[in-house]
């Protein structure tokens, strides 16, 4: 088993704080065990419901991967804008302009100048926790 740090709790509906720079910064942090083969390299609590549609509920774990390393069309992702971090679905990334959406009808998407984000991870597992 492989245990990964779980920095903080995520959100699809605004930008969250993420001030993580090292593994040494990581390590003061909680952490949760994986399977020994996962890439993640970090975990993040998801707090509410934008990607309940993908089957991620609140108080589930989102595994965080380098981007590059995974596809992103239409997976979770994490984005990073002026250094405040929000968690949504890669719905469109092209030079000119990335949308990011939720899978709750009442969200509007995300639109933001290619620019001004920077995709920093991946949602590549998820493990959740017992719903009632």
């Amino acid at each position: 088993m492989k245990h990964i740090f779980v920095a903080v709790d995520a959100h699809s509906t605004h930008f969250f704080d993420l001030a993580i720079g090292n593994d040494e910064e990581l390590s003061l942090y909680p952490a949760i065990q994986v399977a020994s083969y996962h890439v993640a390299n970090f975990a993040l609590i998801m707090r509410d419901s934008g990607l309940s549609g993908l089957g991620i509920l609140a108080g589930d774990a989102l595994l965080i991967s380098n981007f590059s390393m995974e596809p992103i069309k239409d997976r979770p992702v994490l984005v990073r804008q002026e250094g405040q971090f929000i968690v949504r679905i890669a719905a469109d990334v092209n030079p000119v302009e990335c949308v990011f959406t939720t899978t709750n009808e009442g969200d509007e998407p995300l639109i933001l100048p290619s620019e001004n984000i920077r995709i920093t991870g991946v949602v590549s597992g998820i493990i959740s926790q017992p719903h009632s």
